[in-house]
């Protein structure tokens, strides 16, 4: 079978697709991600054929998104459901820069089926206009395909000959059992034909690992993590309470930079703080005790997969301070609001997850559920028979 794959222009959005497009291929089928930004990058650097969906209309609202939630108070002064309409807005306008690139290329690549993420609804109106199946691939905690968005996109839908948007025919479920219970009080509300569970496989690319991530040390090892886009570090402001914490814990921390300039920060920084630019985190959290992070949904599955008890300081009232509150529900982290949290409340924090051990166990839970889950490589032998 031949799969396009597409995303909203974000890396973040891009790598929990990568397992699925990687099995493809290894089963002998063809594989397109057709995306924009660091999406794109990001496939191309995991070794997947891309395009272009347009030449970066699509790109320009997700960024400006981006820059005002993490650089202005603006998401902490609106409603939640002012929030979701929010971003719908600028979800929509992302879909429309990327659809009639989209539904060309889906044509004249004569795909067989469309892979697509949540957010990422131009993908399901390609799959419509082209005539073919649709799967909406999860990247985490269940969600269906991001229906405000949607429906900002009817007279889109219509001039490209796809006015019925239903579901699509199958979903990729990446969410564990026991973290789909603690959201039965508001049900996923899907409608695939299909649903077929996939094990979370936290790809985060390939690097070559320093001597000490492979050990652990003489103390408890705390990842610090604001995630893969530069923007939400700033200059380090954020982290100075966090680190500041740590220092009365007799811990190590590594801080992922993602290569900011954290002027903020105190120079030099203290003797137990150990910076990297990036490292993949399946690698770096198979040596830790904890992390700390800012909510994102790859990060939050990753220290999942991992076993490791999580400290949520989110610093936007957007999906982040919804995800933070996830591992907290499931006994499994704690959570503080990442722009009011001191070093006296991060330190306690991260005193009880190491001390308490009901953390650990609630994590290391939640991993053995996710390895019980079906691989990339089951779900692939599954998709062409459903599609």
């Amino acid at each position: 079978m031949r799969y396009l794959f597409t995303t909203i222009p974000g890396a973040s959005h891009m790598l929990p697709l990568v397992p699925l497009a990687h099995a493809a291929l290894a089963a002998g089928h063809d594989v397109l991600v057709a995306a924009n930004g660091s999406a794109r990058t990001t496939a191309a650097t995991a070794g997947l054929h891309t395009v272009a969906t347009d030449d970066g209309r699509s790109v320009r609202p997700y960024d400006d998104l981006v820059r005002r939630f993490t650089e202005t108070d603006v998401s902490w002064n609106l409603t939640p459901g002012e929030v979701i309409e929010h971003v719908a807005g600028v979800f929509a306008e992302v879909a429309g820069g990327m659809a009639d690139g989209l539904v060309d290329i889906a044509r004249t690549w004569n795909a067989d089926a469309v892979v697509y993420c949540p957010p990422a609804v131009a993908g399901l109106l390609a799959a419509r206009a082209a005539g073919i199946p649709a799967v909406l691939h999860g990247i985490g905690t269940r969600r269906p395909t991001f229906r405000p968005a949607l429906n900002r996109l009817a007279p889109v839908a219509e001039r490209l000959g796809a006015p019925a948007l239903d579901e699509a025919e199958v979903e990729i479920d990446l969410s564990p059992p026991s973290l789909e219970t603690i959201h039965q009080d508001s049900p996923h509300q899907g409608g695939a034909r299909h649903t077929l569970p996939m094990r979370y496989a936290p790809y985060t690319g390939g690097a070559e690992l320093p001597d000490w991530a492979l050990r652990r040390g003489e103390k408890p090892r705390i990842a610090v993590t604001l995630g893969s886009l530069r923007v939400f570090y700033s200059d380090g402001a954020h982290l100075r309470d966090i680190l500041k914490g740590t220092e009365e814990l007799d811990v190590e921390v590594v801080l992922t930079t993602s290569g900011a300039e954290l002027t903020a920060l105190p120079s030099p920084l203290p003797d137990h703080v150990r910076t990297v630019d990036w490292m993949p985190l399946r690698a770096l959290l198979a040596t830790c005790d904890a992390i700390v992070h800012h909510g994102g949904m790859g990060t939050m599955y990753a220290a999942f997969d991992a076993g490791v008890p999580q400290l949520g300081v989110p610093m936007a009232h957007d999906d982040g301070w919804a995800n933070a509150q996830v591992p907290v529900a499931r006994g499994a982290g704690l959570m503080l609001e990442g722009r009011k949290a001191t070093g006296g409340d991060i330190a306690a924090a991260l005193r009880e997850l190491l001390g308490e051990p009901g953390y650990r166990g609630a994590s290391e839970e939640v991993a053995a559920e996710m390895r019980a889950m079906p691989t990339p490589a089951d779900v692939v032998r599954e998709l062409p028979g459903l599609l």
